[in-house]
């Protein structure tokens, strides 16, 4: 495999989280039969408020609330009611563009490794540019709207029907007007980094050859080497991971073909900025000529080109050549 350049930068993304919409609420001075109705009521009016404020109400299924009971001793019974007082829209709002966020990290980024459940993400340098506008256009398009339709509801008379509920039932209904309900941009971290760096090119390590410090400069210069390796690797696992994912389940749809074509082309530019040419030439290049040919053709074809006529375990041995 050629020497990789891995220039980018280091990519975290923050994104609000639905939790920012909820609140939980003491309801352990209440017993428990005014607490069941409490839950009865407040679910048909959730549901309602649903159904008012759905574009399609007839897919609304009705909404559910965490009730939770702890017993911290005999005279000590708490219950805690725990929901969202807004439309399941404005909940769903923000479930659907973390996770379309989250698709646009994996499709523009590499996975250098993995700390514990959290990734650590390369963002190639020429797609850093699309990729830190669209996160600020999500801000402006879907975050600021959805702000100011949570401040509209709150002034309303479906949120006033919460209150009273609440009221109806021995639970204090302040909790709703004071209640914060943070809702904050979706942020883009990114840390510029270049593992081409080299320490012979150091002007700050040029006189330290001469130096008893020349054994420390070549241990540091292997170090160096040793992680560049590794993380141009883990960049080519990401990858090979993506390749067979599509390798997997072309079938003979022309949709499949040509997100498959579409995906391919993506991945080719982001080896071309990382310096992987050997994964375009050996795998890339070839599975998009496979993708393209007719599928009556592409067991052949995947046979004269990875040697095998189940096109992903071709192309597994032939990363498998690549990474040794």
């Amino acid at each position: 495999m050629s020497k990789a350049v891995l220039m980018g930068f280091l990519a975290d993304v923050h994104c609000a989280s639905e939790s920012n919409l909820e609140l939980e609420v003491d309801c352990s001075h209440i017993d428990w039969n005014e607490y069941k109705e409490l839950i009865l009521e407040l679910e048909d009016l959730l549901s309602a408020i649903d159904e008012e404020h759905s574009v399609k109400s007839w897919l609304v299924k009705g909404r559910g609330l965490r009730a939770r009971y702890r017993r911290v001793s005999a005279e000590d019974r708490r219950r805690r009611l725990h929901f969202s007082p807004f439309p399941s829209r404005f909940v769903n709002v923000l479930r659907n563009t973390r996770a379309y966020v989250y698709n646009l990290v994996a499709e523009s980024c590499l996975v250098l490794e993995s700390v514990g459940r959290r990734k650590v993400y390369l963002l190639p340098k020429h797609l850093a540019p699309f990729f830190v506008e669209a996160i600020e256009r999500i801000n402006e398009e879907v975050i600021e709207p959805l702000r100011k339709e949570i401040e509209d509801f709150r002034q309303g008379d479906d949120y006033l029907k919460i209150q009273q509920c609440l009221y109806r039932h021995k639970v204090d209904p302040t909790i709703l007007k004071t209640a914060v309900f943070p809702i904050g941009n979706f942020v883009t971290d990114v840390l510029p980094v270049d593992f081409g760096y080299s320490v012979d090119v150091d002007e700050a390590y040029a006189k330290m050859r001469r130096t008893r410090a020349a054994k420390g400069l070549e241990i540091l210069k292997r170090q160096i080497e040793r992680r560049r390796r590794e993380y141009a690797l883990s960049a080519v696992s990401d990858v090979v991971n993506r390749i067979l994912e599509m390798a997997e389940g072309l079938g003979g749809k022309r949709r499949k073909v040509r997100d498959a074509v579409k995906k391919t082309d993506g991945l080719m530019e982001i080896c071309n900025s990382l310096g992987l040419r050997d994964v375009n030439e050996r795998v890339l290049k070839p599975l998009k000529q496979i993708c393209e040919a007719r599928y009556y053709q592409r067991a052949k074809l995947a046979e004269e080109l990875f040697g095998e006529k189940n096109l992903k375990e071709g192309v597994d041995k032939e990363l498998k050549r690549l990474l040794a």
